[in-house]
Protein backbone atom coordinates (compact mmCIF):
# COMPACT_ATOMS: atom_id res chain seq x y z
CA UNK A 1 0.00 0.00 0.00
CA UNK A 2 2.80 2.17 0.76
CA UNK A 3 5.94 2.94 2.80
CA UNK A 4 7.36 4.31 5.53
CA UNK A 5 7.79 4.47 8.66
CA UNK A 6 5.42 4.54 11.67
CA UNK A 7 5.98 4.95 15.45
CA UNK A 8 3.03 4.30 17.56
CA UNK A 9 3.74 6.00 21.06
CA UNK A 10 1.48 4.40 23.91
CA UNK A 11 1.39 5.07 27.86
CA UNK A 12 1.41 1.68 29.57
CA UNK A 13 3.56 -1.35 28.98
CA UNK A 14 2.10 -3.27 31.67
CA UNK A 15 -1.73 -2.49 30.10
CA UNK A 16 -3.48 -5.41 28.65
CA UNK A 17 -5.37 -3.25 26.17
CA UNK A 18 -2.86 -0.98 25.02
CA UNK A 19 -0.79 -4.24 24.65
CA UNK A 20 -3.40 -5.53 21.93
CA UNK A 21 -3.48 -1.75 20.86
CA UNK A 22 0.45 -2.81 19.76
CA UNK A 23 -0.23 -5.13 18.24
CA UNK A 24 -3.06 -4.54 16.08
CA UNK A 25 -0.38 -1.75 15.05
CA UNK A 26 1.91 -4.25 13.77
CA UNK A 27 -0.24 -6.56 12.33
CA UNK A 28 -1.85 -3.81 10.10
CA UNK A 29 1.35 -2.70 9.07
CA UNK A 30 2.96 -5.97 7.89
CA UNK A 31 -0.50 -5.90 5.57
CA UNK A 32 0.76 -2.21 4.27
CA UNK A 33 3.91 -2.74 4.08
CA UNK A 34 5.27 -0.21 6.73
CA UNK A 35 8.07 -0.36 9.12
CA UNK A 36 6.56 0.04 12.84
CA UNK A 37 8.19 0.54 16.30
CA UNK A 38 6.29 1.46 19.58
CA UNK A 39 7.61 3.72 22.20
CA UNK A 40 6.54 3.94 25.85
CA UNK A 41 6.37 7.17 27.51
CA UNK A 42 4.48 6.14 31.37
CA UNK A 43 1.88 8.47 32.95
CA UNK A 44 3.51 11.76 32.75
CA UNK A 45 2.60 14.19 29.94
CA UNK A 46 6.08 15.82 30.45
CA UNK A 47 7.58 12.28 29.77
CA UNK A 48 5.16 12.02 27.09
CA UNK A 49 6.07 15.20 25.03
CA UNK A 50 10.04 14.93 25.62
CA UNK A 51 9.50 11.14 24.10
CA UNK A 52 7.85 13.08 21.01
CA UNK A 53 10.28 15.66 20.44
CA UNK A 54 12.86 13.65 20.28
CA UNK A 55 11.36 11.09 17.91
CA UNK A 56 10.98 14.51 15.75
CA UNK A 57 13.91 15.88 15.99
CA UNK A 58 16.09 12.59 15.03
CA UNK A 59 18.00 12.26 11.81
CA UNK A 60 16.13 9.66 10.89
CA UNK A 61 12.29 10.92 11.82
CA UNK A 62 9.24 8.61 11.44
CA UNK A 63 6.70 8.88 8.72
CA UNK A 64 3.55 9.27 10.92
CA UNK A 65 3.02 9.41 14.97
CA UNK A 66 0.35 7.30 16.54
CA UNK A 67 -0.25 8.52 19.78
CA UNK A 68 -2.41 7.53 23.20
CA UNK A 69 -2.22 10.95 24.83
CA UNK A 70 -1.67 11.16 28.21
CA UNK A 71 -4.23 13.72 28.74
CA UNK A 72 -6.90 14.78 26.70
CA UNK A 73 -5.09 18.61 26.49
CA UNK A 74 -1.34 19.53 26.29
CA UNK A 75 -0.37 17.77 23.18
CA UNK A 76 -1.21 20.34 20.41
CA UNK A 77 1.88 22.47 20.47
CA UNK A 78 3.69 19.25 19.77
CA UNK A 79 1.61 17.67 16.97
CA UNK A 80 1.86 21.16 15.42
CA UNK A 81 6.07 20.56 15.89
CA UNK A 82 5.32 17.18 14.00
CA UNK A 83 3.38 18.50 11.16
CA UNK A 84 5.73 21.13 10.36
CA UNK A 85 8.47 18.30 10.36
CA UNK A 86 6.24 16.84 8.01
CA UNK A 87 4.89 13.77 9.95
CA UNK A 88 0.92 12.95 9.88
CA UNK A 89 -0.15 12.84 13.42
CA UNK A 90 -2.95 10.62 14.70
CA UNK A 91 -4.55 10.88 18.19
CA UNK A 92 -5.44 7.11 19.14
CA UNK A 93 -7.91 8.52 21.71
CA UNK A 94 -10.25 11.29 22.47
CA UNK A 95 -8.07 14.55 22.32
CA UNK A 96 -9.25 17.92 23.42
CA UNK A 97 -6.47 19.99 21.23
CA UNK A 98 -7.36 21.69 18.65
CA UNK A 99 -6.54 20.25 15.32
CA UNK A 100 -8.57 21.90 12.90
CA UNK A 101 -5.78 24.32 12.63
CA UNK A 102 -3.25 21.69 11.76
CA UNK A 103 -5.07 20.38 9.65
CA UNK A 104 -5.24 23.88 7.53
CA UNK A 105 -2.13 24.24 7.62
CA UNK A 106 -1.00 21.16 6.31
CA UNK A 107 -3.73 20.00 4.01
CA UNK A 108 -1.34 16.96 2.54
CA UNK A 109 -0.92 15.20 6.14
CA UNK A 110 -3.18 13.10 7.68
CA UNK A 111 -3.67 14.63 10.98
CA UNK A 112 -6.66 13.07 12.94
CA UNK A 113 -7.95 11.84 16.19
CA UNK A 114 -9.60 8.00 15.79
CA UNK A 115 -10.87 6.79 19.00
CA UNK A 116 -14.43 4.98 20.43
CA UNK A 117 -17.45 6.57 20.48
CA UNK A 118 -17.28 6.27 24.76
CA UNK A 119 -20.88 7.95 24.75
CA UNK A 120 -22.09 5.03 22.82
CA UNK A 121 -19.70 2.26 25.52
CA UNK A 122 -21.44 3.69 28.16
CA UNK A 123 -24.64 3.02 26.37
CA UNK A 124 -23.65 -0.56 25.89
CA UNK A 125 -22.40 -1.42 29.29
CA UNK A 126 -25.97 0.16 30.15
CA UNK A 127 -27.61 -2.23 28.21
CA UNK A 128 -25.85 -5.39 29.90
CA UNK A 129 -26.81 -3.61 33.43
CA UNK A 130 -30.34 -3.24 32.25
CA UNK A 131 -30.18 -6.87 31.14
CA UNK A 132 -28.91 -8.13 34.60
CA UNK A 133 -31.66 -5.88 36.43
CA UNK A 134 -34.68 -6.21 33.90
CA UNK A 135 -36.66 -4.10 36.89
CA UNK A 136 -33.98 -2.07 37.72
CA UNK A 137 -31.86 -1.08 41.10
CA UNK A 138 -29.28 0.74 42.40
CA UNK A 139 -25.96 0.35 40.56
CA UNK A 140 -22.57 0.84 41.88
CA UNK A 141 -20.48 2.97 39.25
CA UNK A 142 -16.63 2.43 39.81
CA UNK A 143 -15.31 5.33 37.84
CA UNK A 144 -12.25 6.66 35.91
CA UNK A 145 -10.72 9.85 36.32
CA UNK A 146 -12.94 12.04 36.06
CA UNK A 147 -10.59 14.44 34.39
CA UNK A 148 -10.50 11.81 31.51
CA UNK A 149 -12.73 12.77 28.69
CA UNK A 150 -13.43 8.82 28.23
CA UNK A 151 -14.73 8.64 31.59
CA UNK A 152 -17.01 11.11 31.41
CA UNK A 153 -18.28 10.48 28.09
CA UNK A 154 -19.05 6.78 29.43
CA UNK A 155 -20.51 7.67 32.66
CA UNK A 156 -22.97 10.66 30.29
CA UNK A 157 -23.57 7.46 28.13
CA UNK A 158 -24.59 5.04 31.19
CA UNK A 159 -26.45 7.24 32.89
CA UNK A 160 -28.37 7.86 29.54
CA UNK A 161 -29.10 4.50 28.89
CA UNK A 162 -30.38 3.59 32.77
CA UNK A 163 -34.08 5.04 33.15
CA UNK A 164 -33.52 6.80 36.43
CA UNK A 165 -36.85 6.49 37.48
CA UNK A 166 -35.83 2.62 37.68
CA UNK A 167 -32.57 2.70 38.32
CA UNK A 168 -30.13 4.61 40.95
CA UNK A 169 -26.50 5.80 39.78
CA UNK A 170 -23.79 5.58 42.87
CA UNK A 171 -20.86 7.36 41.25
CA UNK A 172 -17.48 6.23 42.52
CA UNK A 173 -14.33 7.84 41.24
CA UNK A 174 -11.30 5.47 41.65
CA UNK A 175 -9.13 6.02 38.78
CA UNK A 176 -8.18 3.59 35.99
CA UNK A 177 -5.74 0.59 37.82
CA UNK A 178 -6.42 -2.48 39.67
CA UNK A 179 -5.09 -1.01 43.18
CA UNK A 180 -7.06 1.97 42.81
CA UNK A 181 -10.72 0.39 42.03
CA UNK A 182 -9.78 -1.93 44.98
CA UNK A 183 -8.80 0.94 47.23
CA UNK A 184 -11.98 3.24 46.72
CA UNK A 185 -14.36 0.10 46.71
CA UNK A 186 -12.96 -1.32 49.60
CA UNK A 187 -13.21 1.92 51.87
CA UNK A 188 -17.02 2.66 50.09
CA UNK A 189 -18.13 -0.86 51.12
CA UNK A 190 -17.05 -1.11 54.53
CA UNK A 191 -19.25 2.12 55.14
CA UNK A 192 -22.18 1.01 52.71
CA UNK A 193 -22.07 -2.36 54.74
CA UNK A 194 -21.86 -1.15 58.07
CA UNK A 195 -24.75 1.54 56.92
CA UNK A 196 -26.99 -0.99 55.52
CA UNK A 197 -26.98 0.30 52.28
CA UNK A 198 -28.10 -1.75 49.39
CA UNK A 199 -26.45 -2.08 45.75
CA UNK A 200 -27.68 -4.52 43.02
CA UNK A 201 -24.77 -4.54 40.59
CA UNK A 202 -21.34 -2.85 39.97
CA UNK A 203 -19.97 -1.52 36.74
CA UNK A 204 -16.56 -0.22 36.05
CA UNK A 205 -15.04 1.77 33.72
CA UNK A 206 -12.36 -0.60 32.56
CA UNK A 207 -11.76 -4.21 33.65
CA UNK A 208 -9.09 -3.40 35.66
CA UNK A 209 -11.17 -1.61 38.12
CA UNK A 210 -13.95 -4.57 37.98
CA UNK A 211 -10.57 -6.80 38.86
CA UNK A 212 -10.18 -4.95 42.10
CA UNK A 213 -13.59 -4.47 42.72
CA UNK A 214 -14.09 -8.18 42.59
CA UNK A 215 -11.03 -8.13 45.43
CA UNK A 216 -12.60 -5.62 48.08
CA UNK A 217 -15.63 -7.58 47.57
CA UNK A 218 -14.07 -10.79 48.65
CA UNK A 219 -12.38 -9.41 51.34
CA UNK A 220 -15.28 -7.04 53.00
CA UNK A 221 -17.99 -10.53 52.67
CA UNK A 222 -15.06 -12.28 54.67
CA UNK A 223 -14.00 -9.61 57.53
CA UNK A 224 -17.58 -8.57 57.60
CA UNK A 225 -19.47 -12.08 57.34
CA UNK A 226 -21.49 -10.38 54.45
CA UNK A 227 -21.14 -13.70 51.97
CA UNK A 228 -23.96 -12.33 49.65
CA UNK A 229 -21.23 -9.46 48.38
CA UNK A 230 -19.71 -11.70 46.54
CA UNK A 231 -22.64 -12.84 44.41
CA UNK A 232 -23.34 -9.52 43.38
CA UNK A 233 -22.50 -9.00 39.53
CA UNK A 234 -19.58 -6.93 38.32
CA UNK A 235 -19.58 -5.25 34.22
CA UNK A 236 -16.74 -4.27 33.27
CA UNK A 237 -15.44 -2.71 29.85
CA UNK A 238 -12.49 -2.79 27.85
CA UNK A 239 -12.72 -6.97 27.16
CA UNK A 240 -9.50 -7.88 25.94
CA UNK A 241 -9.49 -11.44 25.08
CA UNK A 242 -6.78 -12.20 27.96
CA UNK A 243 -8.73 -9.94 31.01
CA UNK A 244 -11.66 -9.21 30.48
CA UNK A 245 -13.39 -11.45 28.44
CA UNK A 246 -11.48 -14.16 30.28
CA UNK A 247 -12.77 -12.54 33.50
CA UNK A 248 -16.57 -13.37 32.22
CA UNK A 249 -15.46 -16.75 31.16
CA UNK A 250 -14.60 -17.75 34.30
CA UNK A 251 -17.21 -16.23 36.14
CA UNK A 252 -15.28 -13.35 37.82
CA UNK A 253 -17.46 -11.10 35.99
CA UNK A 254 -21.07 -11.35 34.66
CA UNK A 255 -20.06 -9.17 31.32
CA UNK A 256 -18.19 -6.52 29.56
CA UNK A 257 -17.76 -3.86 26.98
CA UNK A 258 -15.33 -4.45 23.94
CA UNK A 259 -13.70 -1.19 23.42
CA UNK A 260 -12.89 -1.54 19.47
CA UNK A 261 -8.77 -0.63 19.15
CA UNK A 262 -8.21 2.66 17.38
CA UNK A 263 -4.21 1.91 16.18
CA UNK A 264 -5.27 -0.99 13.13
CA UNK A 265 -7.66 1.69 11.53
CA UNK A 266 -4.96 4.61 12.29
CA UNK A 267 -2.37 2.76 10.51
CA UNK A 268 -4.40 2.13 7.08
CA UNK A 269 -5.11 5.64 7.18
CA UNK A 270 -1.34 6.12 7.57
CA UNK A 271 -1.06 3.55 4.84
CA UNK A 272 -3.51 5.38 2.49
CA UNK A 273 -1.57 8.54 2.85
CA UNK A 274 1.51 7.61 1.53
CA UNK A 275 0.52 5.97 -0.89
CA UNK A 276 -1.46 8.96 -1.75
CA UNK A 277 -4.95 7.49 -1.91
CA UNK A 278 -6.49 10.14 0.30
CA UNK A 279 -6.62 11.79 3.49
CA UNK A 280 -9.12 11.09 6.37
CA UNK A 281 -11.36 13.55 7.75
CA UNK A 282 -10.71 15.21 11.30
CA UNK A 283 -12.59 12.13 13.82
CA UNK A 284 -12.79 8.86 13.15
CA UNK A 285 -15.24 7.22 15.42
CA UNK A 286 -15.06 3.56 16.53
CA UNK A 287 -18.01 0.95 18.43
CA UNK A 288 -18.20 -0.72 21.20
CA UNK A 289 -19.94 -4.33 21.37
CA UNK A 290 -20.87 -6.22 24.32
CA UNK A 291 -19.56 -9.84 25.74
CA UNK A 292 -22.01 -11.29 25.86
CA UNK A 293 -24.32 -10.42 23.97
CA UNK A 294 -27.54 -8.84 26.57
CA UNK A 295 -29.87 -11.59 25.40
CA UNK A 296 -27.94 -14.03 26.86
CA UNK A 297 -27.33 -13.05 30.33
CA UNK A 298 -29.60 -13.84 33.19
CA UNK A 299 -30.85 -11.46 35.49
CA UNK A 300 -29.18 -11.28 38.82
CA UNK A 301 -26.03 -13.09 37.16
CA UNK A 302 -23.20 -13.02 39.07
Amino acid sequence: MGSGRVTVCLVDAENEFQQVVRKDAETAARQAGLEIETHWSGPKLSAQLAQVRELVDSPTPPSAILIMAVRDQGLGRIAEHAARAGIHWIFLNRSEDNIQSLRVQHPALAICQVYPDEVETGRVQGALVSALLPGGGKVLHVQGSMRSVAARDRTAGTTEALDSSRFKLVPLEAGWSEEEGYNALLGWLRVAVQANMRFDVVACHNDLLARGARRALADVARDLAKPELTAVPIVGCDGTPSVGQAMVKQGEMAATVVLPRSSGPAVEIVGRALSGQGLPDAVITLHATPFPDPADLRPGQG
